[in-house]
């Protein structure tokens, strides 16, 4: 492992919504490598993400959970313009051929300006990663 892998195995990692609601299923990978991630210290997490499954939660038990994300993990700050650097970032993305949605490169700015990695299942993402210019968490790798 060279000294950049080093680094970006110890990089925080930015869990997208969907992968959070594998892991509150208990899908068996995605709540092993949560798990371990938590068990590191390395989770952060977003208002956005926050906002999206507090917007999905079916019960108060659900609520409390999410609202606590906040206090147990690091929330990344936003950075000034980081929606209108979403907004340019989704012009490129189209321009090269994809199309993301602006929360998702909304998500990808972020992840970019605070220097974490992002672990998402979002396939679109996952084949745009040039444009995006983003690191991916992925399992048995440091990153993408």
């Amino acid at each position: 492992m060279n000294l950049q892998e080093k680094n970006l195995s110890a990089s925080p990692v930015l869990i997208d919504t969907p992968v959070w609601q594998d892991y509150f299923r208990k899908q068996e990978r995605t709540f092993r490598e949560v798990n371990a991630l938590m068990d590191a210290g390395r989770v952060c997490c977003l208002d956005l993400v926050v906002a999206e499954l507090l917007h999905t939660a079916q019960t108060e038990e659900e609520m409390k959970v999410y609202q606590d994300f906040t206090r147990i993990f690091p929330v990344l700050p936003e950075t000034a313009g980081a929606w209108v650097d979403a907004a340019l970032l989704a012009f490129k993305v189209h321009q090269k051929g994809a199309d993301l949605p602006l929360r998702d490169c909304y998500l990808a700015v972020m992840a970019r300006a605070h220097r974490v990695l992002l672990f998402t299942t979002n396939k679109k993402m996952r084949q745009a990663r040039r444009a995006l210019g983003l690191q991916f968490f992925t399992k048995g790798r440091p990153a993408e």
